[in-house]
């Protein structure tokens, strides 16, 4: 039974990830996995539990990423490189990002682990002695900032995300808002 389950997040994922949240419906997803809407509905209730299943994989995909990040002996590089990191995740996966936004927005709790990831980060800065704010203004001025710079990359009003070097430059003065050292 379990792989049925598996089988039927796949397809869900993949839907997502190459079509967007709209061409997740539950008619495609029985098809191409195979089964029956029976099946479904007994694996995940409806279409929203299905959905939301689906986003819990896509956030664990990302947070396993963010989480696979060997912390080095410089924090401030560190926390550099998770934000390089989340861009990357939004660059590579723009419709999954854009439904897990959707989501957040209804429902900003599913972003906590990745914001107490944030947070820890900003807590190692810290203790190095690197913040030149405090750690919850830094916080703030992180999020923000990588929020709305994934958000310019997978809503982007003009047709194209932001170029590598406006990401770059907005990170830069980030950091150079909150920290000591670049």
């Amino acid at each position: 039974m379990a792989d049925v389950k598996d089988k039927l997040l796949a397809v869900a994922y993949r839907v997502l990830e190459s079509e967007g949240p709209a061409a997740l419906t539950t008619r495609r997803v029985c098809e191409e996995a195979g089964v029956t809407m029976p099946t479904l509905y007994h694996h995940f209730g409806n279409r929203d539990g299905l959905v939301a299943a689906v986003h819990a994989v896509a956030l664990e995909k990302f947070m396993a990423k963010k989480r696979a990040l060997t912390p080095t002996d410089d924090p401030v590089a560190d926390l550099r490189t998770g934000c390089e990191h989340v861009l990357e995740f939004v660059q590579a996966h723009p419709s999954v990002t854009a439904a897990l936004m959707a989501r957040g927005i209804e429902q900003p709790s599913i972003f906590e682990p990745s914001y107490a990831l944030m947070r820890h980060r900003l807590e190692r800065c810290a203790r190095a002695g690197a913040l030149r704010v405090p750690i919850e203004r830094a916080a703030e001025h992180v999020w923000a900032v990588v929020q709305g710079l994934a958000l310019s990359i997978v809503a982007s009003p003009y047709g194209a995300p932001p170029s590598r070097a406006t990401s770059a430059g907005a990170l830069d003065a980030v950091f150079q808002a909150i920290a000591d050292q670049l």
